[in-house]
């Protein structure tokens, strides 16, 4: 008689309740993730009494106009139709909030990964987000905060969240399969770039390869004036054989000139130059070709020398100073490794140190990383995409990730969304489809703002990076300059004069006249043009005869003057 006093009871109330609380629509959340949070005293009201039916206010069927109804508690389809409340936390790219607080729309890689997961599972999903904005920590008193919170207080079904899965959450709630492998990584700001060198152009060898280059182009000169030297004076091979023409002067000349891929003069012509020769040019084309490559790559990219390559590396150093947010799960594991010895404990007593090491949330952290001579740790997702959006450019990622963990979707215990998540998890993981929102919301590109002028254009070479070809250039005019006036004034000063009979004999001693020195002028009258204008057009012939005449023209019809010939 008593229970049937009591539920007659907290029937007339809920009824007072719904008669006096305002309508609440609830929006399409299924396709267009936005959120309207109302609530009024009615919602406190039927909260409490929502307990006695088995949930609170925040379940609702889709009916007429979308009002609020109370579920059965033990109805066998209750997921079907049923709009699950999420409890999220912003945290690009994994949720990024668009809009204002009246009307709040969410987007990114958890967004369209539950909307996925909602049309294979069949069901509505409700958005929030939970007030203290954190992921859940438990304090001294065995008290959760932020999302595990909301999860055991029954506010939510699902908590949606780069949520890392570890040992003491599991007993507070319940996580689906890993829908994404992670780990910690370490964020520095990005040091200066190397100053120019003056002579760049001659840093892409190293000084002994320079030396034996050098060396090496002097031995072939000297070996190609030797080898023409023996065969000219043992008289070897044919006279065309231009063997004389390789003096030492001209043999080192002619390396240097093939080197630089400019041909070669002279021409060599006997077999054993011409073996010489080719391979000499084919050592040249490996290194002016290995030479070109690799000036490119040092004009062209910034090097950068970071001080810290490897977790080992930071946890060696006391000069920078490092840390992390507090209450997330990266600074529990760092405290729960006090007295494991292991290089996280050293990490932990060097933190620990000094409170301003560690930050209260992410965006300090990353200011105290501009600030500089800091580095920060935390998830190697959330950091990629910070750097690949940073509009500076001025930060980035060194060493390997370490302390692998997975991302998970949290339930409540004994969650009935549980199983169905996870399957579908694993589907999407192997199908791929994880892998092509990672690659939408995380560009592979470095520094991808608009404003970022390392997203549009590549790095100009400037004047400091050639200046020092121009100095050499400018060194070799100057040095050819002063060798012209000396060999000048040589000749006019220095040189002894010869007597009168020894310039006479002088060109009896020269070498044989070129082809140039032999040619004559030779006046072509108006016949001969005539003449031989008939011999082209071949109107005039010269042929042989058997006779003593020896030539006879043919076809004397071509007119050079007033009469035929």
């Amino acid at each position: 008689m008593g229970q049937l006093l009591y539920i007659l009871f907290s029937t007339v109330c809920l009824q007072a309740v719904a008669m006096a609380r305002p309508r609440v629509d609830l929006p399409p959340v299924f396709g267009n993730v936005s959120h309207t949070r109302q609530k009024t005293a009615g919602d406190r009201a039927e909260g409490l009494m929502g307990k006695i039916r088995g949930r609170t206010d925040r379940a609702a069927f889709p009916g007429a106009n979308n009002t609020i109804h109370q579920p059965p508690a033990l109805s066998p389809t209750w997921l079907r139709n049923k709009v699950v409340v999420i409890v999220i936390v912003e945290e690009p790219p994994f949720i990024i909030k668009r809009g204002e607080d009246g009307k709040e729309e969410f987007e990114g890689f958890c967004i369209d990964l539950i909307t996925e997961l909602a049309k294979e599972v069949d069901f509505e999903f409700h958005l929030y987000t939970v007030d203290d904005g954190k992921y859940g920590s438990q304090d001294a008193d065995g008290n959760w905060n932020g999302l595990v919170k909301d999860l055991m207080e029954d506010k939510a079904d699902l908590a949606l969240a780069p949520l890392t899965i570890s040992s003491d959450r599991e007993r507070a709630i319940d996580f689906t399969k890993p829908f994404m492998e992670y780990g910690t990584g370490l964020l520095i700001k990005k040091p200066p770039s190397e100053g120019r060198y003056l002579f760049a152009f001659l840093m892409p060898f190293q000084i002994v390869v320079w030396i034996c280059i050098l060396v090496a182009l002097v031995c072939v000169g000297f070996m190609l004036y030797v080898t023409s030297r023996i065969r000219y004076m043992l008289r070897v091979g044919e006279p065309f054989d231009n063997d004389r023409a390789f003096t030492l002067r001209n043999s080192i000349w002619f390396a240097y000139w093939s080197l630089v891929k400019r041909g070669g003069e002279p021409a060599p012509r006997s077999l054993p130059i011409r073996i010489l020769a080719g391979f000499w040019w084919l050592f040249a084309l490996i290194v002016v070709s290995t030479y070109t490559a690799n000036l490119t790559a040092f004009l062209t990219v910034k090097r950068l020398s970071s001080p810290i390559a490897s977790l080992e590396d930071l946890a060696k150093q006391t000069e920078i100073a490092y840390g992390l947010e507090k209450d997330v799960f990266l600074y529990n594991f760092f405290r729960e490794q006090d007295g494991t010895g292991s290089v996280f404990e050293r990490m932990w007593h060097s933190m620990s140190a000094d409170p301003n090491n560690f930050a209260s949330s992410l965006n300090e952290g990353i200011e105290k990383v501009r600030d500089g001579n800091y580095v920060f740790m935390d998830d190697e997702p959330i950091l990629e995409y910070l750097v690949a959006n940073d509009e500076n450019c001025e930060l980035m990622l060194v060493g390997k990730p370490f302390l692998y963990r997975g991302y998970g979707i949290a339930t409540q215990r004994g969650g009935h969304l549980l199983d169905k998540l996870s399957v579908q998890i694993l589907k999407m993981q192997e199908s791929g489809r994880i892998g092509m929102l990672r690659d939408r919301w995380w560009p592979k590109e470095g520094c991808v703002s608009d404003h970022s002028p390392a997203a549009k254009d590549a790095v100009a070479l400037g004047i400091d990076n050639v200046l020092g070809v121009f100095y050499v250039l400018l060194g070799g005019a100057g040095l050819s300059f002063i060798t012209a006036a000396a060999e000048i004034i040589y000749h006019r000063c220095c040189r002894p004069k010869l007597p009168k009979e020894k310039q006479e004999e002088e060109p009896a001693n020269r070498m044989p006249p070129t082809v140039s020195e032999e040619t004559e002028e030779i006046r072509v009258t108006h016949e001969m043009l005539k003449f031989l204008r008939c011999i082209e057009n071949g109107s005039l012939k010269i042929v042989a005869r058997n006779n003593q005449d020896g030539f006879a023209l043919q076809q004397p019809n071509c007119v050079l003057s007033d009469t035929k010939l």
